[in-house]
């Protein structure tokens, strides 16, 4: 798993969805804050404090060499696309995801130099 030498936001996205398998109660029961526009999907989530430092840990290691900010913030919509349902989450895969031999999805792109 390797990124281009001066990846776009969407290929760190990309990324996150091909690699990285939230569940999506699990990141629920981390949030301190959330909100919606005029009931619509989540816009914006804060969360406690330790599960905060965790995730942009998770999310620093899948992109090492990229500006932190910058996986911060496509962590960040990474995370709201999930906790919408618009993105990939674990219970989507199910627990052969983790068994050897496991195969991505056919919409993921893998990115490599």
């Amino acid at each position: 798993m390797s990124l281009l030498s001066d990846p776009s936001m969407f290929d760190i996205l990309n990324l996150f969805h091909c690699h990285w398998f939230l569940s999506r109660d699990w990141l629920v029961s981390l949030v301190a804050s959330a909100q919606r526009t005029n009931g619509s999907s989540i816009d914006w989530v804060e969360f406690l404090p330790t599960a905060h430092s965790h995730l942009v840990q998770c999310a620093i290691k899948l992109a090492p060499s990229v500006p932190a900010t910058t996986v911060k913030w496509v962590m960040f919509v990474f995370i709201l696309e999930v906790l919408n349902g618009d993105g990939p989450a674990l219970e989507e895969w199910g627990s052969a995801c983790w068994c050897h031999g496991c195969r991505r999805p056919l919409s993921c792109h893998p990115i490599t130099t």
